[in-house]
């Protein structure tokens, strides 16, 4: 009977490793599964949650209506465009107003001075809307500061 309890014994350890190896991998397994479920879904959560959205105001300009430099031999072609403005202030918006008649002119003054072979692709019009961007942020006359323009949308765009 000794020898039987001496032979036991060490399948009983052996068994006893197998266990614990097995219990250990199942504690680091849940724990890594929790790290990766819970935390980065509590971190992700925390960076995707929305952001308050800038208030964005829109100030729609009145249609334009100009000729085109001419090409070589084509006849006079004309553009017909609406633009709206997009700004991120009631305060910009009331200064844009305020200015009306000095934007309008900036932006004929674009207008006029385009062809229109140079207006009729999306990259033309990406260029055009660039140009007016870019004059448009700059101070009115009377005023200091600049301009802040943060988009120019064409709503409607006709070449005749």
């Amino acid at each position: 009977m000794a020898e039987n309890e001496q032979a036991v014994k060490p399948k009983s350890k052996k068994m006893l490793f197998i266990i614990l190896g097995v219990v250990l991998a199942l504690a680091i397994g849940g724990g890594a599964a929790y790290y990766f479920l819970v935390m980065k879904a509590d971190s992700h959560a925390a960076e995707s949650k929305p952001k308050t959205p800038e208030l964005q105001i829109f100030v729609p300009l009145e249609a334009f209506t100009v000729n085109l430099r001419p090409e070589s031999t084509e006849p006079q072609q004309y553009l017909q465009t609406t633009l709206n403005l997009q700004v991120p202030s009631e305060e910009m918006s009331a200064n844009l107003k305020a200015h009306m008649p000095e934007l309008r002119s900036r932006i004929l003054f674009i207008l006029t001075n385009k062809k229109a072979s140079e207006i009729t692709s999306v990259e033309g019009k990406n260029t055009l809307i660039t140009e007016i961007t870019e004059e448009l942020q700059k101070p009115f006359s009377g005023s200091q500061s600049e301009q802040k323009i943060t988009g120019v949308y064409l709503t409607s765009f006709i070449i005749q």
